[in-house]
């Protein structure tokens, strides 16, 4: 294996961690809100305040979804995985817009919180795929552990 292969398969494993980590921030901004609604000091600052880093951490993780994709396309990994790595930060990119149009439309927001888990999703998908190198999935053929089906008739 190469070693832009050798830093894809780390990178992906980062990228899963950068998400879930994403996704821990937004929990925190929502429960800082409540917390300050309860003490009755909710306003645009302090919501801001709440969600700066999970805002800020979001633009982070967008050039992480970029990054992946170089590198899919660096290390050669297979037409495949370097469009389900274009397909990431797609998503990434469709994560930023639902943000800013779930500002005046609320229910284009909410689709914001089902798109990280998508995210989430395909970053864990490719990370494992390419840990196993599974190469069935992602249409290079068999992979040398399986055994071919019995001849005959059923």
């Amino acid at each position: 294996m190469n070693a832009l292969r050798t830093i894809f398969r780390w990178w992906l494993l980062l990228m899963v961690a950068l998400v879930v980590l994403q996704i821990a921030f937004a929990g925190y901004g929502a429960f800082d809100v409540s917390d300050n609604a309860a003490a009755g000091s909710v306003d645009e600052d302090s919501l801001e305040e709440s969600f700066g880093l999970h805002i800020g951490f979001g633009y982070l993780v967008l050039l992480g979804g970029l990054i992946t994709f170089i590198l899919a396309l660096a290390a050669r990994v297979g037409r495949p995985r370097v469009l389900h790595a274009l397909g990431i930060f797609g998503l990434l990119i469709l994560q930023v817009i639902l943000a800013w149009i779930g500002e005046e439309v609320p229910w284009i927001g909410a689709l914001h919180p089902i798109n990280a888990f998508l995210i989430l999703g395909a970053v864990g998908s490719l990370a494992a795929r390419e840990w196993r190198g599974d190469r069935m999935m992602m249409g290079r053929g068999a992979p040398e552990t399986m055994t071919p089906p019995p001849s005959g008739t059923p």
